[in-house]
Order: structure tokens, then sequence, then C-alpha cells
């Protein structure tokens, strides 16, 4: 019964002094190059042995992986260059995580052999007894001599944790050797960042743009045979840059571009076979329209503008006006406040184009028509009312409630006959906005239009 007693008493007194020596013992057996002390306590798991955990950047975290997102990898995948004059060499890579364990066979961790320039290469966790690589990991470079020492001709350290850039196409050298990161895996799976996480996911700012929509109003009463499609537009920016509008396909008279915010110029273009010459007679539309082509104007952010744009092959002096016709054209530019663009109209002595005031109050703007038939209750004009800052030649907005308004056709009886003229109702004026020009063209329609 005693010598029962002592042969159980040994026994578990031998037992505590094995579980006691792997309590206590912090060392770690490497399948590969011996004892080796491992101080890399960022592995998740059992939090440690020593009840803490320094790289918690990939641990726990099992939701979906963004490109952005990083895990440290237990594969890097990798592609080596070497300088120019070493590219006939053949080298060996060893593996370590410190950069002064390097030389120490202890502490090698794994290596590579027959390793030449350009060549495609990885190292894997498991081949050193890690779930994960380390967190730092050196990469000793030895040309390899025949019946010689290798020599250690270069070495690079790579942060292989996530708490640091770790991203596909990440290249570090030394001594004119790279190498260039092409891959991460975790559990065969790409868990390094795609690209390098100072831009990775960043979305560049949406363009802030606006469209310009022109329309062609074509009118072909003196022989011409072009068709819509023989015109084409584009918008040139500050730089010079053109941006081609393009034909809508239901409706050839149409063209569109969308195009960055900034002031434009638009240009019409005709396509050379056509012959004969077209005159650009009236750009009307939205306010910020230009007048003419080739005349600034500014698109704005998430606006549009919308303009019409008419062209007659023979803009001016049609000897028999017909249904239709744009018979005549012109520009007239006048000062409300102070007369002096074109003169007060004078009964006596009747010098056109010139202005007047009604008994209502109205401006009236007395073009010259001279060269043209006598305007009647059947014609139609199309103009648009541009104001002007004072001594200004530049395009403003037009003034649609503090400004000018044309408010159809009324005559001047001046020394030997009555002339046609443009009514206008202004207010809200000021004496540094009360420059106008109008842009006006008149149409035969034998129909009274509404507008008169």
């Amino acid at each position: 019964m005693t010598k029962l007693m002592t042969t159980l008493t040994i026994a578990v007194i031998a037992s505590i002094l094995v579980i006691g020596g792997f309590v206590a013992s912090p060392e770690a057996y490497s399948t590969y190059g011996g004892w080796y002390d491992d101080d890399d306590d960022d592995d998740c798991g059992n939090n440690g042995y020593y009840g803490h955990d320094d790289d918690d950047d990939d641990c726990g975290n099992n939701e979906p992986k963004d490109p952005c997102d990083c895990e440290k990898p237990d594969t890097l995948k990798f592609k080596f260059t070497t300088p120019d004059s070493e590219t006939s060499n053949e080298f060996k890579i060893e593996i370590y995580k410190k950069l002064n364990y390097i030389g120490n066979e202890d502490k090698k961790l794994t290596s590579i052999a027959d390793v030449t320039d350009m060549g495609d290469y990885q190292i894997e966790s498991s081949s050193f007894g890690k779930d994960k690589l380390n967190s730092n990991t050196v990469f000793a470079i030895y040309r390899t001599v025949e019946n010689a020492d290798d020599v250690l001709v270069s070495s690079i350290e790579i942060h292989t944790s996530c708490s640091q850039d770790l991203y596909i196409g990440q290249t570090e050298s030394d001594g004119g050797f790279t190498l260039e990161i092409t891959d991460g895996l975790r559990n065969g799976e790409t868990s390094i960042s795609a690209s390098d996480p100072q831009t990775c996911g960043d979305e560049p700012e949406p363009e802030k743009t606006g469209t310009i929509v022109i329309k062609n109003a074509l009118t072909n009463d003196n022989g011409g045979k072009a068709v819509f499609e023989d015109f084409s537009y584009k918008v040139t920016d500050e730089l010079g840059v053109d941006t081609p509008l393009v034909r809508d396909t239901l409706d050839p008279s149409i063209h569109v571009a969308e195009v960055p915010k900034g002031p434009y110029i638009l240009s019409q273009t005709i396509a050379p076979t056509i012959t004969e010459t077209y005159t650009e007679v009236l750009i009307t539309g939205d306010k910020k329209c230009p007048t003419t082509t080739n005349e600034s104007f500014m698109i704005k952010k998430d606006k549009t503008v919308s303009c019409t744009i008419y062209n007659d092959d023979n803009g001016d002096g049609v000897e028999q006006i017909e249904p239709g016709n744009i018979f005549h054209v012109g520009t007239v530019k006048f000062d409300i406040s102070f007369p002096n663009t074109i003169p007060r109209c004078d009964a006596t002595n009747t010098v056109l184009p010139c202005i007047f005031e009604d008994s209502n109050g109205l401006f009236n703007v007395v073009p010259d028509l001279k060269e043209t038939e006598t305007l009647q209750v059947s014609t139609l004009v199309l103009m648009n009312v541009i104001g002007l800052e004072l001594g200004d030649t530049t395009m403003q907005d037009p003034l649609a409630t503090s400004g000018c308004v044309f408010d159809g056709l009324t005559s001047f009886t001046g020394d030997t006959e009555i002339f046609p003229a443009f009514k206008f109702q202004c207010s809200g004026l000021s004496s540094s906005s009360n420059e106008f020009r109008i842009n006006y063209a008149l149409i035969e329609t034998l129909i009274p239009p509404n507008v008169l």
C-alpha cells in the first residue's frame, strides 16, 4: 500500500512538472531553422501568451473584403528584378524577421533558390510554422557564386502587416534590386489592398458640367441646297480645347454636348460640299445664349443652354418676299439714359437708325430698313435684347425684368415718309445698365402673328 502511494505521488509530480514546463516556456519551435524567439505576438487566437495583442488590424473581421481593405496575408507574391549589370546572374533569397538576424542560421525562416531577374516568387508562412506572415519581413538577397561563398548584395525590408501600407503594386528597392508585390493571400484569396491605400477608394470628384443644345433653323429661299446634316457645331474653352456637338439621331437639326462649366466660344461649320453661302441670321433662345457665333458665353454647372441659330442662303435683299422668308436681318445698339449711341429721331432730318420716346413713355427704336420692304402686320420679328454694361461691348445677361422688353411694331413719321420701328417697354433703369443691343430678323408670314 505504501509503495503504491509513493508511485502515485511521483507520477503526479512529474505531470505537474511537464505541465509547468509548457506554461512557463516562451519558446516556440520553428519547423524551419531550429529554435528561435517568436516575439511577433501580433497573431490572433488566444490574444497572445502575454495577454495582449499589439496588431489588431486583421483580427476578428469576417465581413466581405473591400478592395481598399487589408488583412495580414499568409502568402506574399512578388516579382524580383536586378540592376542591369546583374541580369545574367543567379541569386537566392533568405527570409528573416529582422535585419540584424541576417546570416544567423537559427533565425532564418525560409529561403528561395535559383532566383533570376524578372522572376515571380512567393513566400508562405506555413514554411516556417505560422498561420500568417510576421509583421516585418526581411529579404536577404545573395548572389550565388560557383565554388565560393554566396555574396550578400542587398537586403530589403517590408512591413507585411496591414498596420502600414501593404498593397498590390508596392515596390521596395535596395542597391538596384527591387521587389514588386504582385499579391498577398489569406487562405488562398487576396487579402491586401488592391492599390495604394493613399488613393484606393478615392473616387474623383464628379466633374461640374453643363449642357449646350443648338437647334438649326434653316431657310433655303434663294436656291440653296443645304440640309441640317451639312451644319456642324463645336464649343471651344479658354484653353483652346474643342468639344464637338453631337447631332441628334431623331432630329438632325439638334446638336448637343455636355462640357465642364466655364466660358466657351460657339462655332458653326458648313460642309465643304455646299458651294452656296449662308448667312448666320440670328441666335435666339435662353438668356445665356451668345448673340452671335465666336462670342463668349457661359455654361454653368447642371444647367442647359438652349439656343437656335437661324441660317438663310441669302439673309438680305430677297427680291420677292414669300411666306416664311427671312428678308432682313440687323443689329442696333442704343443707350436709353444717354442717347449718344444712336441719335434721337428728328422729324425734319431723319437719320436712321434713331430712337424716340412716345407719349406713353415707351422707347421706340427705328432701324434702318431702307433696303427692304415696309413692315406690315404679317411681319414676324425674331429678336433678342441684350443688356450691356455702359461702355462695355461684352454680352451680359438679358435684362428680363429690369430692362427693355420688345413690345411689338410701331412707326415714326419722318421728314418725307413713315418709318417702321420697334417698340420697347423699359423699366427699372439705372445709370449703369441702360445700354442695349438688339439682334433682329424679319420674316413674312402673311398671317398676323400674336406677338405683334
